[in-house]
This record gives C-alpha cells, structure tokens and sequence, in this order.
C-alpha cells in the first residue's frame, strides 16, 4: 500500500524528475552519463514511492561526498550505489511530505525562500525569478513548495538557454563530441542524454542555484 502523499508524487513531470537525477549524477561523475536499464527501474521505483527530487539529489550528493573522502575513491558508475542512501534519508525527511503537509522546515519556509531568492538577484537573467520565489512563502505546504520551486527552476534554465545561443550551440557540439558515434545508442536516449547534460552544464557554467528548501 502507498502511504505517501499524492503532491509529493506528482512533485516534477517524469521527464523532469529522470532527467535531473541523470544531470546531476553526470555532474558529480564529471562525465557524460548514459543510463542503464537498472537505473531507470531505480528512478521509476523513487517517483512511484513519492521520493521527492530534492531528497534523491541530497542524497547523490552524499554518496560523492562520503567517496572523496574515504582515501579509496571507487568509480561510482551507477545509480545502484546511491539507492540506500537516498532510501535512508527518504525515512529521515519523509515526515516533511507524508501526511496533510502542512509541516515545514523548523527555521519556516520564508527565510528559505529569502536566501534563494537573494541568491537569484545577481544575475538579469534570474533576477525576475527572485519575485517569484519569494511569493511562495504565502504557500503553507511544502510539497507544494517544492512542486512550484522545482518549475521555477526549469524555466529558469530555460531562461538561461534562450539568452545565450550562441554560447548553448557550443555546449551542445562539446556534448556530442563527448558522446561520440555511440552506435548502441537510439535516437531518443541520445536526445534524452544530450538534453540532460545541456541542463548539467548550463546550470554549472552560469552557476545556477538548486531551488530547494533543502
């Protein structure tokens, strides 16, 4: 039985959700990031089980972390060798989303919402999205929060994209030379592929904030 609820489910549009996972995995890795079958029936188990996407990224994070600082630094090649931290920090933060969602983080959503928003006033580009961010704050629910914070964050990078294409195009071509012929690879994974590391390196190049609440 799923006991979680339905807006933390529903947090990102499945593209969203698997396609920021596969950026930020390739961007800890520092390589283009293929996916796997058993790393597609990973993301999918996470999204069905309602795991919100900030919580998976924490997660990666950890486990990259944790490995660059153990002295043995193992190639980490696959989702596979994050699942039990993702699931560990699922249980701790769970109580955040599952039930009527009214619980909010303990220093409250505004002051939260402020910092990523001062963060966003630096740049013209982002600038219009500080307003909007702020605006959240009138929002109680913090699956919904993270709902609306997780779209901002897309249209965001797609601010990003429009601005620049000139500066997109060469990314793009630095793309498709790092995957190369890959001739096992169908046309809609290499697009889905290409897609997720434009996003990666858009976000790195123009050091883009993750608009989350955690």
């Amino acid at each position: 039985m799923n006991c979680y609820s339905p807006t933390v489910t529903a947090d990102a549009s499945p593209e969203t959700y698997f396609q920021e996972i596969e950026a930020h995995f390739a961007l800890r890795r520092g390589t283009p990031f293929i996916l796997n079958a058993k790393d597609w029936a990973l993301m999918k188990k996470w999204r069905e089980d309602g795991v919100p996407l900030p919580v998976v990224i924490e997660a990666i994070d950890a486990v990259f972390e944790r490995n660059e600082t153990s002295g043995r630094k193992k190639v980490i090649s696959s989702l596979s060798y994050c699942r039990h931290s993702i699931k560990e920090l699922w249980n701790e933060r769970r109580t955040l989303y599952v039930g009527g969602g009214e619980v909010t983080p303990e220093s409250g959503p505004e002051a939260l919402l402020e910092a990523l928003a001062v963060g966003l006033e630096g740049s013209t580009i982002a600038a219009p999205f500080a307003a909007r961010v702020r605006a959240l704050a009138s929002e109680k629910s913090v699956p919904k929060i993270e709902e609306r914070l997780i779209d901002l964050e897309r249209e965001l990078i797609d601010a990003f994209i429009a601005a620049a294409p000139s500066e997109i195009e060469s990314i793009r071509a630095d793309i498709a030379t790092a995957l190369g012929d890959a001739p096992k690879l169908d046309a809609k994974t290499r697009a889905r592929t290409e897609e997720a590391n434009l996003r990666r390196l858009v976000r790195e190049k123009f050091g883009l904030p993750r608009l989350t609440l955690f």
